[in-house]
């Protein structure tokens, strides 16, 4: 493969098929969970939260490993695939964003099946936390919301890992405490994350949090851009 070939959109589609099988993984084991835990722990006299609010948590933290692993699992063979820095970089964004639609659908859909089968099943499923059935608008929120906390802990995970290839493990260290308050400031504006310093504090209106998502993101992004643009690889 050369440069040419690995174009931002072929690098992308290669890194998106390959994280997407490990996705799968991951699902079918927070599913496998979630079923023998719901059935034991909900009943007609009691009720657990739905997969969505169950599964939100960890699947967070698992696209933040996978931006980890981005830098140390694919960074070094994509550049010995000559592809440059900057179609690496495009095509892990493009990547990341796509997964992060793919795991949302995922859980949705999913959550949507077993409120359906709950009642055949004899479970008691409610979805206290952020419901997403209650109207349209509710979804298209907590679906927006959810795509946007999986790319911010993505591209968290994905700045620690570049700043330890880059920097070395003392730069490394300051970016997992810079990642810690960006997490701290995401829990202010996403209400679906469950690691928030401040959620019992501070409520900020819907036409506010998302507008300063999207920029968190876009700000997460240039600093990656600029960690990667002039990386020296490491042989």
């Amino acid at each position: 493969m050369s440069a040419i070939i690995l174009s931002p959109a072929t690098m992308a589609r290669f890194l998106f098929m390959e994280q997407l099988k490990w996705t799968m993984w991951f699902l079918s084991f927070m599913f496998v969970i979630y079923i023998v835990v719901v059935s034991f722990a909900s009943g007609p006299h009691s009720s657990f939260i739905d997969l969505v609010n169950f599964s939100n948590g960890s699947s967070s933290i698992y696209m933040f490993v996978l931006g980890i692993l981005t830098t140390s699992s694919f960074f070094y063979y994509y550049m010995q695939q000559g592809i440059t820095r900057k179609n690496f970089f495009l095509g892990t964004m493009l990547s990341s964003v796509l997964l992060s639609i793919a795991i949302t659908i995922t859980l949705v859909v999913s959550g949507f099946i077993l409120q359906f089968i709950s009642g055949w099943a004899g479970w008691n499923i409610h979805t206290q936390e952020f419901d997403y059935t209650s109207s349209f608008s509710a979804f298209l929120y907590v679906f927006g919301s959810l795509v946007m906390l999986h790319l911010i802990y993505f591209l968290i995970g994905w700045m620690i890992g570049l700043t330890f290839y880059r920097s070395g493990w003392r730069y490394g260290l300051l970016s997992i405490a810079c990642s810690i308050l960006i997490i701290a400031i995401a829990g202010i504006f996403i209400e679906a994350t469950h690691f928030s310093f401040f959620t019992n504090i501070i409520t900020v209106p819907t036409f506010i949090a998302m507008p300063v998502s999207i920029v968190l993101i876009v700000l997460l992004l240039g600093v990656n851009y600029r960690l990667i643009k002039d990386i020296t690889i490491k042989i």
